[in-house]
C-alpha cells in the first residue's frame, strides 16, 4: 500500500514537470537549452517552497533530484514565451487584417534565410509563427482570449510513454523544414535597356516576364468553382498537427491543408490546385529622370503572385544604360568633345556644342590648345531628389590637317619663317 502511494504520488508530481525531470534526468546540458526554446513549463510555477517540501519528503536520492529539478524550474520559468499579441506587436482588439500584415512583416523581417548572421533569429521566427497560427484562427483566437496565455500552452501536454531520443524524432521528421519556407509570393529581377537619352529625360516602359499568375480557371482558389470544402482528415479541421516524443510536445502547420483545416476531394485541372500558373505578365514601369546603368529599381508587389494571396512577390528592374556617341556621363555632370581647326584654335571663333536639351554657341578663346575645356553652368543632368542640375564639360582637340593644298603648304612654310626668324631675333636680343 505505501508502495503504491508512492508510484502515484511520483506519477502525479511527473505530470506537472516532466519537461524539467526529463532535462535532470538526463544531465540537463543540451537538453535544458532545448527545453527554454521549445516547450513550455509555466504550469509548474505556484508556491515553490510547498511544493519543494513535497519533493524532500521522497526517499533518498530521488527527493534530492526533485528538489533540483525544482530549481530548474524556477530558472526557466521566467523565459516562458510572451503574449501573442506582443510578439506580432498588435493590441488585443486587433483585426485579422491586422493581424496578417503584422505576421507578414516580421516573418520577412525575422526569416533565418535573410538573417543567417543572427543566431537567435530562428527562434524569433518560430515564435512569430507561433503566435500567429493561434491568432489567425478565429476559434483558437477566442479560446487563448478565454483561459489566457500559460493556460493555453499547457493544454494537451502528459506524462511521457518513454524515454527515447527527442532530437531523432523531430529531424526524421524534418520539422524544421517550416523555417526555410518562402512566405508569399516569388520576387523577379528582370533587366531592363534604356537609351542615354531615355536615361535622362525618363520615360514610361512595359516589362514583360514569366512569373507566377493567378490561375484564371478556378480565380485562385485551386479548386472548380462551386466545390465544397471538408474537414481535413490530418488534422481534423485544427490547421495544426501534434507530435508526442518522450516529455516534449511540438505543434507545427499542417503539411496536407496548409493550416487551412479544410480539404477538397476536386482540384482545378488546369493548376491541379496549387492556384497559380506559371505565364508571362506585363508591368507598366515609369522610369524617372536621372536613372543610371546597373541602378536597381523595386517594384513593390508586381512580382509572382501568392499561392495563398495574400502577399505577392516583389519586381526588380535593374536598369542597363547603352552608351551614346555624344554625350559621357558622369553622375550629373555631362562630358562632350569639340574638335578644333587649327586655326581657330590659334585665332580664336566660335563652334556649336550639342547640350542634353540642344545645340549651343560656344565662344573659342584664341590659343586654345588641346585638352583644355570649359564649363557650361547648370547644362547637365538634374540631380535627383532635388532642383539643381550639374554642369557640361566640354573638352577640346585640335584636328592637324594632313593633305595642304600647295598655298596653304606656302602660307606656313612663310609661317614657320617668321617663327624662326622671331626666335634668331629673341636669341640674339637675349646674348647683348
Amino acid at each position: 500500500m505505501v508502495r503504491s502511494n508512492g508510484v502515484r504520488l511520483f506519477y502525479s508530481i511527473a505530470r506537472r514537470s516532466t519537461t524539467s525531470v526529463y532535462a535532470r534526468v538526463l544531465g540537463g546540458g543540451a537538453y535544458r537549452k532545448f527545453n527554454t526554446g521549445i516547450c513550455y513549463n509555466s504550469r509548474v510555477l505556484g508556491n515553490s517552497s510547498s511544493t519543494t517540501n513535497v519533493y524532500r519528503r521522497l526517499p533518498g536520492a530521488l527527493g534530492t533530484n526533485w528538489t533540483a529539478a525544482v530549481r530548474l524550474i524556477h530558472a526557466t520559468a521566467s523565459m516562458a514565451a510572451r503574449d501573442y499579441y506582443e510578439t506580432l506587436g498588435v493590441s488585443r482588439n486587433a483585426s485579422a487584417s491586422e493581424i496578417k500584415k503584422a505576421y507578414y512583416g516580421l516573418a520577412k523581417k525575422l526569416h533565418p534565410d535573410t538573417n543567417k548572421d543572427d543566431p537567435e533569429a530562428e527562434k524569433k521566427f518560430q515564435e512569430v509563427s507561433k503566435a500567429y497560427e493561434v491568432l489567425k484562427d478565429e476559434e483558437k483566437r477566442q479560446q487563448y482570449d478565454e483561459v489566457g496565455h500559460a493556460a493555453f500552452e499547457e493544454q494537451g501536454s502528459g506524462f511521457p510513454n518513454d524515454f527515447r531520443n527527442p532530437f531523432k524524432d523531430i529531424f526524421d521528421d524534418n520539422i524544421f523544414n517550416m523555417f526555410r519556407q518562402n512566405f508569399g509570393g516569388q520576387d523577379i529581377k528582370v533587366p531592363l535597356e534604356l537609351s542615354f537619352m531615355e536615361a535622362v529625360q525618363g520615360c514610361a516602359k512595359t516589362v514583360t516576364f514569366q512569373a507566377a499568375v493567378a490561375c484564371e480557371a478556378c480565380g485562385g482558389s485551386g479548386v472548380p468553382p462551386g466545390t465544397r470544402p471538408e474537414s481535413c482528415k490530418r488534422c481534423k479541421g485544427s490547421g495544426m498537427t501534434f507530435m508526442q516524443t518522450g516529455p516534449f510536445r511540438m505543434q507545427t502547420t499542417c503539411s496536407q491543408c496548409g493550416g487551412s483545416g479544410k480539404s477538397y476531394t476536386r482540384l482545378c485541372n488546369s493548376c491541379n490546385g496549387k492556384r497559380v500558373n506559371f505565364g508571362m505578365k506585363s508591368v507598366k514601369l515609369d522610369v524617372m529622370p536621372g536613372v543610371d546603368d546597373n541602378e536597381t529599381i523595386r517594384v513593390y508587389g508586381s512580382g509572382g503572385a501568392d499561392p495563398d494571396g495574400n502577399q505577392p512577390g516583389d519586381l526588380y528592374v535593374t536598369i542597363k544604360v547603352r552608351e551614346d556617341p555624344v554625350f559621357r556621363r558622369d553622375g550629373a555632370d555631362i562630358h562632350v568633345d569639340a574638335v578644333l581647326s587649327i586655326t581657330q584654335a590659334i585665332l580664336g571663333g566660335t563652334i556649336q556644342v550639342p547640350t542634353l536639351t540642344g545645340d549651343v554657341v560656344l565662344k573659342v578663346r584664341a590659343g586654345t590648345q588641346p585638352g583644355q575645356k570649359v564649363v557650361l553652368k547648370k547644362k547637365g543632368m538634374k540631380t535627383r531628389n532635388s532642383y539643381t542640375f550639374g554642369d557640361q564639360y566640354v573638352h577640346f582637340n585640335v584636328s592637324i590637317p594632313t593633305n595642304l593644298t600647295q598655298r596653304q603648304r606656302e602660307l606656313i612654310e612663310e609661317f614657320s619663317k617668321e617663327e624662326q626668324g622671331e626666335y634668331v631675333k629673341r636669341e640674339a636680343a637675349g646674348a647683348s
